[in-house]
């Protein structure tokens, strides 16, 4: 089979995953607290289809002896990238005007050979679903949103490396900029105030107690704190640590 015709087929397959983004959030009652989901979904039967496509265009490819421009060996390109992600969602809680989305992302095709990744990224249909790899997007972590209805382009993430033995301590939650789906609000994090962000921090801290701290993605390191505002992101073995504290303006009402 041509490889084209691989390429779309193999689209055609995870495209249904994809629009899970198009999903409005869901609101139980006034938005209280409920248990993460414990049940990873079931990505079996659509894993194991696209796996074997991507094999196909991966034996095909070798046997045109298809090889990238020279325009594509671009170092950005090196590294481990997947295909088609699937998002689990868990109804939105409540903060002080505006809730949180929890959200975590499943990879469907986890590993994708360079030659293909080189192949696929050379189509124009192809590029929002190829990805690359970052373990550490995948756990548990939140979108903000200004009302039930509307996605914004923030997400609160928790220190996950963080490690303290004083007692009553607060694990920090930070936020940042994603590029995950389809977002329709700009927020303003440095508007946030003390009572908005303590309200984020309290509608997501008994996930903890449930949850093993590997099962949330932790922080990148441009995040800046939510709570407690004083926060520093724990740095990652072997870096040095990198003042995530910025100046921001008190302002009540900010989005």
């Amino acid at each position: 089979m041509h490889p084209l015709v691989l390429a779309t087929l193999l689209r055609e397959a995870v495209l249904p995953f994809e629009h899970g983004d198009d999903l409005r959030p869901i609101l139980v009652g006034d938005g209280n607290w409920t248990p993460l989901p414990e049940d990873e979904p079931y990505l079996t039967p659509v894993r194991k289809k696209a796996v074997q496509i991507v094999e196909d265009l991966h034996g095909q490819l070798k046997d045109l002896d298809w090889r990238p421009g020279r325009t594509m060996l671009d170092e950005s390109l090196v590294g481990t990238w997947h295909f088609g992600e699937f998002t689990q969602r868990a109804p939105i809680r409540q903060i002080l005007r505006g809730f949180l989305e929890p959200v975590r992302r499943f990879p469907i095709v986890q590993r994708i050979p360079e030659l293909v990744v080189h192949y696929l990224i050379s189509l124009p249909d192809n590029g929002d679903y190829l990805k690359r790899e970052r373990h550490a997007n995948f756990g548990w972590h939140y979108h903000y949103m200004p009302d039930e209805n509307t996605i914004s382009d923030v997400i609160l993430s928790w220190d996950t490396r963080w490690a303290t033995t004083a007692p009553h301590a607060l694990r920090p939650i930070f936020q940042e900029k994603h590029g995950e789906g389809r977002y329709h609000f700009e927020a303003k994090p440095w508007l946030w105030g003390d009572v908005k962000r303590e309200s984020m921090h309290r509608a997501c801290v008994r996930d903890l107690d449930k949850w093993s701290l590997d099962t949330f993605r932790c922080a990148s390191d441009k995040a800046q704190p939510v709570w407690p505002t004083t926060a520093s992101l724990t740095p990652r073995p072997g870096r040095a640590p990198t003042d995530t504290k910025v100046a921001r303006k008190k302002k009540r009402g900010g989005r």
